[in-house]
């Protein structure tokens, strides 16, 4: 009898096991104009090298025991990062030329202890408009900037940035916009003069050989005198210059204010470089820096301790939206980005 019980028990494991593992083929399937592979057996790719490899590894070793990639099924799973950051990207098979392969995929990106990359672009070198908190992800903040929504995963209890004064904000523009319009690329008098000497030394030399042509170059000499003439950097236009003008009308208390700054005050003649009237910020961008204390607190950790994700979804669940679905569902998986958090020192 125990002997009977125990095959019962062995055939009904065996028949539970065989009914419960995933079913794949590579049947394909057509949908707008691509045969897709929905069902056939993916696989799971690590591209990463570089001196945070082994810390990327450890948050894809936790994104890795997700079941849906283990393996991943109708679409392939890329691990890929040359440096501090690394992506994470789906993409749905098709079959094409009788030969499997992907085409695009969406995808999450990471950056590690990277701060400056909640906000986007920066009006100046390493000055940006402050982000807005717009949420929670999963319970972590979530900030928008730029067109791009961030979440940011840290243990760390300290301001991700803090105001920028007038001056910082001045002082960064002049010393970008120097660099830029250095003085020696200034059109002056001299360098205009030295031209039209030229100009006229090749006319004179064309007269003895061609008086015709020579009095057709001459008409269009004329004519491009006319418009150096007209390109003269005054020291009134001078970028540089005007932006430091803008300093120095301040008072030592208007330098120490924050920073509001609008294209509109560029447009209206309010300023030349963005900023705003004083108490007339209604309408206009706070400009904050990433926080000094933070960023030498990361620059010295050789850990993750600060973690920033974009990720990009398009609706649906066929063809390429696979791949979109199957980031949705990793989204929200609340128990993966708990251990992601609780991995961070």
């Amino acid at each position: 009898m125990y002997r009977k019980a125990l095959a019962f028990i062995i055939l009904l494991t065996a028949s539970f096991t065989s009914y419960s593992q995933e079913i794949y083929s590579d049947e394909p399937v057509l949908i707008d104009e691509f045969y897709f592979l929905p069902n056939s057996r993916g696989e799971v790719k690590n591209m990463l090298s570089g001196p945070w490899k082994s810390e990327i590894e450890k948050i894809c070793s936790i994104i890795s025991t997700w079941k849906a990639i283990s393996p991943p099924k109708g679409f392939e799973a890329m691990f890929s990062g040359i440096s501090s950051s690394f992506e994470l990207t789906f993409a749905a098979y098709i079959k094409e030329e009788g030969r499997r392969m992907t085409l695009s995929g969406a995808s999450i990106t990471f950056s590690i202890n990277n701060p400056a990359d909640v906000f986007g672009m920066s009006v100046v070198d390493g000055i940006y408009i402050k982000p807005v908190e717009n949420g929670y992800f999963q319970g972590f903040p979530k900030f928008s900037a730029s067109r791009y929504e961030t979440i940011i995963l840290t243990k760390l209890d300290i301001p991700l940035f803090v105001p920028v004064t007038r001056e910082e904000y001045l002082k960064a523009m002049i010393a970008k916009a120097i660099k830029d319009y250095p003085e020696s690329e200034k059109l002056t008098d001299t360098k205009i003069s030295k031209d039209i000497e030229e100009m006229d030394r090749v006319y004179r030399q064309l007269l003895e050989v061609d008086k015709v042509a020579a009095e057709e170059v001459k008409k269009g000499i004329e004519e491009m005198k006319k418009e150096l003439k007209g390109m003269v950097t005054k020291d009134e236009e001078y970028y540089p210059a005007l932006l430091k003008k803008e300093l120095d009308r301040m008072s030592e208390q208007e330098r120490r204010l924050p920073a509001y700054y609008s294209l509109s005050a560029v447009d209206n003649k309010i300023s030349v470089s963005g900023l705003v009237r004083i108490n007339d910020n209604k309408n206009a961008d706070t400009l904050v820096k990433v926080n000094p204390a933070l960023e030498k607190i990361l620059g010295l950790s050789k850990s993750t301790r600060l973690l920033t994700i974009h990720f990009q979804q398009e609706p649906g669940e066929k063809g390429f939206r696979l791949a979109d679905s199957k980031i949705r569902e990793l989204m929200n998986n609340e128990l993966i980005w708990r251990k992601i958090y609780e991995s961070l020192k």
